[in-house]
């Protein structure tokens, strides 16, 4: 076996990374996807995939997200061939990339799994000494299909100009109070170069309401970083914003659609529901003690 690091993934090794994910998520009947692209973390040098191979199959990828500096909390995700399993290559993998971590001034992670996959393995927390955060999330789905544009819009999405970020900034701090605005136009302006991110904003009367960013990377479009002004909220706009991009998303590349919300977020989850997304699955996220952080 041989471990290849990177700090971003060719279309290759994407393509061979989006297989690996369906092969696993048919056996294990998990739907919770890694982030294939680095564009959002915080370095763009440090490597964050960590590719397993054997002879020259894709048998494990672990893929690492930090979207603030050091001392932050890092994502981890894993993801181990089906036929591959018990043979040590998650631990070659975490090995490989902690100490990644560690030089980047990363100590704490959380590793992203789901309810599913730890309900068919029982033993698993106690085996590795993790344990789950009990703040989850649902991942919400709408299945591939041909979506209309809505017929009565009170405003309209376009993509997201360099022009907008000055604008967007402040309601994007106060969307996501952990964002600075030094992070927040940073994030904005990687944006709109991404060619794996596709970033929206909401128009409404000539004025910018609101914003949402989809990753395209995977096997299903992912909705992420979507809000409303407060100043605009509870009067349907995040559902039509969803539902535009829907439809234009739906008629250039047909996919499944999916997005994570908060399990105590009864709004959101009104929103979604609205825009024709249902539950798919629980995501866990497992936290290491720092006395146990191997």
């Amino acid at each position: 076996m041989t471990i290849t690091i990177v700090p971003n993934l060719s279309a290759a090794q994407r393509a061979a990374a989006n297989q690996l994910v369906a092969a696993v998520e048919a056996h294990d009947h998990t739907y919770r996807e890694p982030y294939l692209s680095n564009q959002f973390n915080f370095s763009l040098t440090m490597p964050s995939f960590f590719l397993a191979y054997r002879a020259d199959q894709l048998i494990g990828l672990l893929s690492l997200y930090t979207d603030g500096g050091a001392g932050t909390m890092a994502d981890v995700f894993v993801l181990v061939h089906p036929e591959c399993r018990r043979q040590g290559v998650a631990t070659a993998l975490w090995q490989a990339a902690k100490p990644v971590l560690l030089a980047n001034g990363y100590t704490e992670w959380e590793f992203i799994t789901e309810q599913v996959f730890l309900a068919d393995y029982p033993e698993f927390l106690a085996r590795t000494g993790l344990q789950a955060d009990p703040e989850a999330e649902y991942q919400m789905a709408a299945a591939t299909a041909q979506f209309p544009m809505p017929k009565q819009s009170p405003g309209r999405i376009r993509p997201l100009r360099a022009a907008d970020v000055a604008a967007l900034v402040p309601l994007y701090t106060a969307a996501f109070a952990d964002q600075t605005p030094a992070a927040a136009r940073n994030y904005l302006m990687r944006a709109i170069p991404d060619d794996q991110t596709l970033t929206y904003v909401y128009v409404l009367n000539q004025q910018l309401v609101g914003s949402c960013a989809v990753d395209i990377s995977g096997v299903s479009d992912y909705f992420f970083s979507l809000f409303i002004s407060a100043d605009y909220q509870n009067q349907g706009l995040g559902t039509d914003m969803v539902r535009q991009i829907m439809a234009v998303r739906s008629a250039a590349a047909p996919k499944a659609f999916t997005l994570g919300v908060e399990t105590n977020n009864p709004a959101a989850l009104h929103v979604y529901a609205n825009a024709g997304f249902k539950k798919q699955t629980e995501v866990v996220y497992l936290i290491c003690p720092k006395k146990n952080n191997h």
